[in-house]
């Protein structure tokens, strides 16, 4: 009896492949040649699945968004909190600005596939509206923690601001243009101007 094939883990294959590349190389290298060569499977079995480069990328882009990376930024997050404690009430938000910018290897390939996507989505209007909603729930994050933190200002809007902050010291760190040192230091006096409930008592 032939095997039953699953085709959705064959599509997660190749665009975990794309991604490989795209985290190393950017999308400028990415082709349905040099990703059939990365997923070893051939051009015929690509194209099988994906018509298109263009619906390629918009599904790499949303398996890229599902839980995995969400969570393993999450877990991060955590571990720092752990390894750092500080009775800051801006301790959580430090944490997540730490774990945001890229830092080593693995969170250059990361912040590198966030920014390929993030400038191809501005000529792509189905990658744009796929990447909408992750920046909306960063923001809400953001104002969530600051709530938390006991923010005495409109949390949804620090939120907003904070995370312009983030995503703008994110290219200078990635090029080497800012140290991540640096970067953290403008995040550290950002964060000591807030007026939360703990510095206003």
């Amino acid at each position: 009896m032939p095997r039953k094939v699953d085709h959705e883990q064959r599509r997660r294959h190749i665009v975990e492949s794309l991604l490989r590349i795209t985290g190393t190389q950017g999308l400028e290298a990415v082709s349905l040649r040099e990703v059939a060569h990365e997923a070893g499977v051939s051009m015929g079995a690509v194209q099988h699945y994906f018509a298109t480069k263009d619906e390629m990328l918009l599904y790499a882009l949303q398996h890229w968004l599902s839980l995995s990376v969400h969570d393993r930024f999450a877990e991060r997050v955590r571990a720092r909190l752990t390894r750092e404690p500080s009775g800051e009430p801006t301790a959580a938000l430090r944490a997540i600005a730490a774990e945001y910018l890229p830092y080593d290897e693995a969170c250059r390939s990361e912040v590198l596939v966030s920014m390929a996507f993030l400038s191809r989505a501005a000529v792509a209007p189905a990658l744009a509206a796929a990447l909408a909603p992750a920046f909306a729930g960063f923001a809400h994050t953001l104002s969530t923690v600051l709530q938390g933190a006991g923010v005495s200002i409109d949390a949804p809007a620090e939120a907003q601001r904070l995370a312009a902050l983030l995503d703008g010291l994110r290219l200078p760190v990635l090029v080497g243009a800012l140290s991540y040192q640096d970067a953290l230091a403008v995040v550290d006096r950002h964060l000591a101007l807030l007026p939360t409930g703990d510095l206003l008592a």
